[in-house]
């Protein structure tokens, strides 16, 4: 199924973001380090975090921490080292 997307710089961003605090904070709290760390307005983030769900590559909810899934952790790994978002 993944095969059949490609990820937006914004998505690419999260995922890298998601990554580095990988299970350690709840996505509402992602969304403030995304907008003060990244300049990406909350509703984008909103949307690139919900996509990212459906692409089955984070995991999120009920003030659980956002965490990626296997096949979040593939592709998170491919993208690290690589500034998707730069800060404006």
């Amino acid at each position: 199924m993944f095969g059949l997307f490609k990820l937006t710089q914004r998505q690419k961003a999260v995922i890298s973001l998601v990554r580095e605090n990988n299970g350690r904070v709840s996505a509402s709290t992602l969304a403030k380090i995304a907008e003060n760390k990244l300049n990406i307005p909350l509703s984008s983030y909103w949307f690139a975090l919900r996509d990212l769900r459906k692409l089955k590559l984070v995991e999120f909810g009920n003030g659980e921490p956002v965490r990626l899934t296997k096949a979040g952790e593939i592709i998170a790994e491919a993208l690290s080292g690589v500034k998707w978002w730069e800060r404006r």
